[in-house]
């Protein structure tokens, strides 16, 4: 069977895009054109790559074989001409990367910073987004790789790093619950509480336990923003339910005070380190990798066992489909 890897590419594009006519807009052909390629494509190897009939484009499991096919290929040759760069002696490249909000502190600013002085050559484009659409930059290769809070199980993405981030009640100092060791879910709801909006997996955490135990969660502000749940915490005007990584620089500096919440739901989350299954990552953006897993070690404690993970460069264990 031989494979046009252009028709490929106009099949690649019309799926990012969306529909045939969005991918000519990209491509700067007509879409009756993109379209007698594919379908070209589909007599060729024949077998159906597309769902007929659809106005956005849907893939058959044939389609989506030939996708992870060039989109491997693309990676491999990203990394093909980084390794020949490095052959040369020419320390010049691009490494993009995504995170949510709750990882910006000084932790990943240090990181940052001393990639950048030990890779003076190479630029870096840092998405902050939320798990969804990271998952989707990463499925594309828009990213080289990414950190998410416990994000939900995707058959494309692979996980090269977890480890456990237990949610912490986050309170000012004068609040009454900071004093506690350690405090029930009914005594938090107790409070006012600012809480992330229902699309974060924080907030779902939160309500699935509170349904759990009979509790009603009636938060007095709900937001998108992890910064805007400090700045109420700090304000004294409600207590919020963070991993301790969110507010490091708070924490350290006593500004805030976590306590731990006695529910087995608020233990047993995960924050990973993931990439696109087969990716293929140049010896730079593997370094980054190394870096940023070591800066998340203070602040998580490691879960997951190395000698039965699947070799990978950074011999860091991997969890496909991340599932915890």
């Amino acid at each position: 069977m031989k494979l046009n890897d252009n028709r490929i590419r106009f099949l690649y594009q019309s799926w990012r895009s969306g529909s045939m006519r969005a991918a000519s807009e990209v491509l700067d052909v007509a879409p009756s054109s993109i379209s007698r390629q594919i379908a070209q494509l589909e007599s060729e190897i024949g077998i159906r790559l597309i769902e007929h009939g659809r106005r956005e484009i849907h893939l058959t499991d044939a389609g989506r074989l030939l996708l992870d096919y060039y989109q491997d290929q693309l990676a491999s040759q990203e990394s093909l001409r980084s390794r020949l760069l490095d052959l040369v002696g020419m320390r010049t490249g691009h490494v993009q990367l995504a995170l949510g909000e709750g990882f910006l502190g000084e932790a990943l600013y240090s990181t940052i910073d001393e990639f950048q002085d030990s890779h003076p050559g190479f630029t870096l484009s840092v998405r902050v987004t939320d798990t969804t659409e990271m998952l989707r930059l990463l499925a594309e290769d828009e990213v080289h790789f990414g950190l998410a809070f416990h994000p939900p199980a995707e058959q494309q993405i692979l996980s090269r790093f977890r480890a456990t981030v237990p949610l912490r009640a986050i309170v000012h100092p004068d609040h009454p619950l900071a004093g506690k060791s350690k405090i029930g879910l009914a005594e938090l709801c107790a409070h006012p509480l600012a809480l992330m909006d229902q699309r974060f997996r924080i907030r779902q955490t939160v309500d699935l336990a509170a349904s759990d135990c009979g509790q009603n969660i009636s938060p007095v502000l709900t937001t998108n923003s992890i910064a805007m749940l400090i700045r109420t915490a700090r304000a004294k005007r409600a207590a919020t339910v963070l991993p301790e990584f969110s507010v490091r620089t708070e924490l350290d500096t006593g500004r805030l005070v976590a306590v731990e919440i006695d529910s087995i739901y608020f233990q047993s989350l995960y924050v990973h380190l993931i990439t696109r299954q087969r990716r293929q990552l140049s010896p730079v953006v593997l370094s980054l990798m190394q870096k940023v897993r070591e800066r998340l070690g203070p602040v998580a404690k490691y879960s997951g066992s190395a000698e039965h993970a699947p070799a990978n460069p950074l011999n860091l264990p991997s969890y496909s489909g991340i599932k915890p």
